[in-house]
């Protein structure tokens, strides 16, 4: 039973299991029981205790005052709560379970290493160790400045593994927030720097990173008596480059405000959001492919490891009878110590299939285990040992074997139809297989890089459908997060890499997608539809399609089909990309349900230059336009820099640039967004 909940990151709190705060009569007996819980469930003795804390004193008089503040905290607990003291003539120490410790749970979050269990943890940390505890001896003050340093290194670490796994998924709002607490601790790491003027830019702030680098430089200079390096140098010449009719010397610029309420709480807000979806599971049999782990080979890359298993879980995705988690989201558990049961709570997820890999030449020596998350038990295992040209065959198996499992037999004639085309070559395949790993990364060297993979595969096998998916995917992200203009993605390239990867293989779930979009935004909605419709029947589980099918479906006048791939593909993906917030919001929006557009779109308030728009204009609807008043502001940034980039002509208004940015197919349905953004205060 638990008596007391201590808190020990920060100041020093103690409070009873009904929420009271308790006062203690003074800081040498807080002290003590601060020790206690820092390391509970162990019994301390007395005579280690008295010199911790009296250690200029006789032993005697040591002792003496050690009984005395044992009596006065025994006497500031409440009468059940004295139960959780564990005192004898020899030691001293807390009871097991009467305590809740935030430093215990803090370091046992940490050690599952999770990325759910990281948040948590950085929610717990609160400040540095006992906050403000001091005057309490020397031997205690040197105690507690050990305990400080190994906890804020801790956090440092936390902090740092948390901003990889944002920038690797593409949650730049919850990066940049991290950036900014890591930055608020060591101002002089000019690696995060970077990162965090990078993250401004992937969100076209460029006055903010300008002002980033200002104090980058600034800092440098005041305490270490250097210049920025080369790389910093070169980003913010990227960044004047973006903003024609400006001069070349930043300090010109005058700061320009862009904040959004939301901001603050982003990391938050997702979490809130994953435990809402998590809870909305199917009475399908649901299960996540984590990546394959290499065995003691390296000349076997994250990109085969990472890509087989998503192959994976792409072919499983094809059958309706089964729920299965969006591969980036499974392989965020690449390298935590996590149980299948902890990983299945996590992801929402009944099943779990995991493997090893080795690389012997041209061979492939796999295990692959199904388990279920419930107690680990194991439903199915393989092993393989194969040719590479032989692995399309191996994924067949599993696939076969899985489906099996879980759903009953599958006829072999399905099997055969809800396989893609595969390829020709294995070294294309390779290639595919890099670009497709490049292009999780959210930075232009990384889209270009992509391409280059795609190109070189498709020069091996210009039969192979997914390199051509690639191209009109990495097309699209350079449009959406760097271009920030819809108008971009008219380009008849994306129409023409779209129908060529479907002409090539039309069971191609990505490739019917890619044209798809760009079939709606040369506003042909009838193709636009049959496509989209497409690539869902071939792929029910594919949580990027079902989130880019939310807003296209949505402005193809079907909001309500909008509103169920959207739900589908924030509840399969719960590590995710910014631009799932932007686009699912956009179906809520249209579908009127707009506080869930807003609730939504919170975890991502700047995922598309227009997001900020959408929340001003549910706002609007909802009676509280003044609510999205900042909202309004910063699209009229973005409209203002697309002006001096002569994106569009200058008599282009901006509510005419927002409602070309999103062409409804109906009119009753632009209306909608129009009137809502009149009411928001655009003009």
């Amino acid at each position: 039973m638990t008596l007391l909940h201590i808190s020990l990151l920060g100041e020093f709190a103690c409070h009873t299991a009904e929420g009271q705060r308790l006062a203690f009569p003074t800081r040498k007996v807080e002290a003590l029981l601060a020790y206690l819980a820092a390391s509970p469930f162990r019994q301390h003795p007395r005579g280690m205790l008295a010199g911790l804390l009296w250690e200029d004193m006789p032993e005697s008089r040591a002792r003496t005052n050690l009984r005395q503040a044992l009596s006065r905290l025994q006497r500031a607990l409440p009468a059940a709560a004295r139960e959780g003291l564990a005192i004898d003539t020899q030691e001293v120490g807390l009871k097991a379970n009467a305590t809740v410790v935030d430093l215990e749970a803090f370091e046992r979050l940490l050690a599952d290493d999770t990325p759910e269990t990281l948040e948590r943890a950085l929610a717990l940390y609160r400040g540095p160790f006992l906050e403000g505890m001091a005057e309490c001896g020397e031997a205690f003050e040197d105690w507690l400045m050990a305990q400080r340093q190994r906890l804020d290194e801790q956090w440092q670490q936390l902090m740092h593994r948390l901003l990889d796994h944002y920038v690797l998924t593409g949650a730049i709002d919850p990066a940049i927030q991290l950036a900014l607490r890591l930055l608020a601790n060591d101002p002089l790491d000019e690696g995060v720097q970077r990162t965090l003027i990078r993250l401004y830019l992937y969100q076209d702030r460029i006055r903010a990173a300008l002002e980033q680098y200002r104090r980058c430089r600034e800092r440098l200079a005041d305490e270490l008596g250097v210049a920025p390096a080369p790389e910093t140098e070169r980003l913010k010449d990227e960044l004047l480059g973006l903003l024609p009719g400006y001069p070349r010397d930043e300090a010109g610029l005058a700061r320009e405000s862009d904040d959004l309420p939301e901001r603050p709480k982003v990391i938050e807000a997702a979490a809130a959001s994953r435990a809402r979806r998590r809870s909305m599971s199917s009475d399908r049999p649901s299960l996540a492919v984590l990546a394959f782990v290499p065995l003691e080979d390296a000349s076997i890359h994250r990109h085969l490891s990472d890509g087989l298993a998503e192959d994976i879980a792409t072919e499983l995705g094809r059958f309706c009878e089964l729920d299965v988690i969006a591969p980036a989201s499974a392989l965020a558990y690449r390298h935590t110590h996590a149980t299948p049961e902890q990983v299945g709570s996590e992801l929402g997820v009944e099943y779990l299939l995991e493997g090893h890999l080795r690389r012997q030449g041209e061979r492939l020596r796999l295990t692959a285990r199904l388990l279920a998350t419930s107690n680990a038990r194991q439903v199915w295992a393989e092993h393989y040992d194969c040719r590479l040209d032989e692995l399309f065959d191996v994924q067949d198996d599993i696939v076969c074997h899985i489906v099996g499992s879980l759903v009953g037999r599958i006829e072999d004639d399905r099997l055969a139809l809800a396989r893609r085309k595969p390829p020709q070559d294995w070294q294309a395949y390779d290639l595919w297989l890099r670009g497709w790993h490049a292009l999780r990364r959210s930075d232009l060297p990384a889209i270009h890089e992509a391409r280059r993979h795609f190109r070189q595969a498709l020069a091996r096998d210009p039969q192979f459908a997914r390199a051509y998916v690639g191209l009109a995917l990495a097309h699209l992200n350079e449009w959406a997060c760097y271009s920030w203009n819809h108008w971009v993605f008219l380009q008849q390239e994306a129409l023409e890499l779209g129908r060529k990867a479907v002409a090539l293989d039309a069971r191609d779930h990505r490739a019917h997608c890619m044209l798809g979009l760009a079939e709606l935004y040369a506003r042909r909605y009838e193709a636009a539809d049959r496509e989209l419709s497409l690539a869902l029947a071939l792929n029910p589980n594919d949580a990027d399609v079902l989130a880019h099918a939310s807003f296209a479906l949505a402005l193809a006048g079907e909001p309500e089909r909008g509103v169920e791939a959207a739900r589908k593909a924030l509840r399969l993906a719960p590590y995710r990309p910014d631009w799932y917030a932007g686009m699912a919001g956009i179906a809520f929006f249209s579908a009127r349900l707009y506080d869930e557009a807003i609730d939504t779109m919170a975890s991502a308030p700047q995922a598309f230059c227009n997001t900020p728009a959408f929340i001003a204009a549910a706002y609007a609807h909802l009676g509280h336009p003044e609510q999205g008043a900042s909202h309004r502001d910063t699209v009229y940034r973005h409209y203002r820099y697309q002006l001096a980039r002569g994106t569009f002509p200058e008599h282009t208004g901006c509510l005419d640039w927002l409602t070309a940015l999103d062409p409804y197919r109906h009119t009753a349905d632009a209306e909608h967004y129009l009137e809502g953004l009149r009411k928001a205060g655009f003009k």
